[in-house]
């Protein structure tokens, strides 16, 4: 009898740490991807973008195009650049990003070729240093 209160106390000790670990971990992700681990290669974007829904990406704003409502940046990383949508106040240039996006495709059919772009949807910006800082 005893050993059998051992054992489900070890049981129900077990599934709570393993709960602990995983609620921990989720956190622990935004984290992960603020440092730039899991974050997508543009370059792999263009290549893929079939294959891709939502990416994480860490760059440098190259580019700005503000608009009326809304406004768009370039993104570039050592592989290549993209232009991110946003409703966001845009960053400057110079600025190190880590955002996360929607892959979306634009097709532009002109005389019997296709001239269509990939390019994102900001979804959220998780990390935005200054260029500021980086020239002091």
């Amino acid at each position: 009898m005893t050993v059998t209160v051992l054992l489900r106390a070890l049981n129900q000790t077990v599934k709570f740490c393993s709960l602990s670990l995983m609620i921990a971990g989720l956190g622990g992700c935004t984290n992960l991807v603020k440092s730039g681990v899991g974050v997508t290669d543009i370059e792999q974007i263009h290549s893929d973008w079939q294959k891709q829904d939502t990416v994480y990406l860490k760059g440098i704003v190259e580019n700005r195009a503000p608009f009326l409502q809304s406004g768009a940046y370039q993104l570039q990383d050592a592989t290549g650049s993209i232009w991110v949508m946003t409703d966001s106040p845009l960053p400057n240039v110079g600025d190190e990003m880590v955002m996360k996006g929607q892959v979306t495709y634009q097709s532009i059919p002109i005389a019997g070729q296709e001239l269509g772009e990939v390019y994102l949807k900001e979804l959220e910006q998780l990390k935005r240093e200054s260029s500021a800082k980086n020239n002091l």
